[in-house]
């Protein structure tokens, strides 16, 4: 299953500017001077809408709301809309945030049962060629421009004899869901070039997660594991799993990471609301802790920023 994170404004830059003003005067100033105020965050005003959110089942929920609450936080002031799972309640007041598996998450966006949610990349490119609205936003770095990414890796045991993609040959290596692209979709279409046919080289085992899978690997339930290598480093910060322990065998191209999407249906102005203020939103620290590299949210270009993801879900549906 391709589960996902991947998480959005604007740091401000004042800090820097005075240190390198100061840096280039010879005499200091004698007079203590105020540092600027950050920029007031728009906030937007009239009738209070609500829109439905649903989160992929990446995290558990306690642990979605510690990542992504305080996104939700300054969505709800800036862009001023009711934030709600299925049932009604406020994220404001409850962390029961909807959870849901790559087939529901799906279906509630694509229906407008849920207006705003986070979608994995083989499920973006599911619901644009069903004729869903682009993901608008993905986590990324305000200096650089640099969105976030990550790899398929080919994962073994540090302790194990597989050193390089053919050694597994006739052993079994886990994938995670059928949708997922970096747990089925992009090793269907790129590991054949390794020589390495899924179901033909080797048996192919659906672990139903990339933890799953990581997890299954470090204990030796899987030879082998075919994972996202976000997902993978996600695990090694919070301690899931030693680093040490595993050995990267191979690795693929960059691929864009999970994104947020709202459903087609969505007003025009209200959509322009929560990308404008999603677009303002600076990670929490929390967050940063954990994409690392990342500090706001960068808008998408489908055609460019999807074209791997594409390529290796065409090839998916030709096979």
């Amino acid at each position: 299953m391709m589960v996902l994170l991947r998480n959005v404004a604007v740091l401000s830059g004042v800090a820097l500017a005075l240190g390198s003003a100061v840096a280039q005067t010879e005499t200091p100033p004698s007079k203590k001077t105020k540092a600027a105020a950050a920029p007031a965050v728009e906030k937007f005003t009239g009738p209070r809408e609500k829109m439905v959110v649903a989160m992929p089942k990446t995290y558990g929920k306690t642990e979605t709301m510690a990542l992504w609450g305080d996104y939700f936080s300054h969505l709800s002031r800036c862009a001023n809309v009711e934030l709600q799972n299925a049932q009604g309640d406020s994220l404001e007041r409850t962390s029961n945030v909807d959870i849901l598996g790559e087939k529901e998450l799906i279906e509630s966006l694509s229906t407008g049962k849920a207006q705003l949610g986070q979608v994995n990349p083989g499920l973006a490119a599911q619901m644009v060629t069903a004729g869903q609205a682009p993901p608008f936003a993905v986590p990324g770095n305000k200096a650089t421009g640099l969105r976030n990414s990550y790899k398929l890796i080919l994962i073994t045991r540090i302790d194990s004899p597989y050193r390089e993609p053919k050694d597994l040959i006739g052993k079994k290596i886990a994938h995670t869901t059928p949708t997922s692209n970096s747990g089925n979709l992009a090793p269907r279409a790129l590991f054949p070039a390794l020589g390495l046919t899924p179901d033909k080289d080797y048996e192919v085992v659906f672990s139903n997660g990339h933890e799953r899978s990581v997890t299954g690997v470090m204990h030796g339930f899987f030879p082998a594991a075919a994972v996202a290598s976000d997902l993978y480093q996600r695990m090694v910060v919070k301690g899931d799993v030693k680093g040490s322990s595993i050995r990267t065998i191979w690795e693929s191209p960059p691929f864009m990471t999970e994104t947020w999407t709202m459903n087609k249906d969505v007003s025009p102005e209200l959509q322009a609301r929560v990308k404008k203020c999603s677009f303002s939103y600076s990670f929490s620290p929390t967050l940063k802790k954990q994409l690392p590299g990342n500090d706001t949210f960068l808008p998408i270009n489908f055609d460019r920023d999807f074209a791997t993801v594409m390529q290796v879900y065409r090839s998916s549906q030709k096979k």
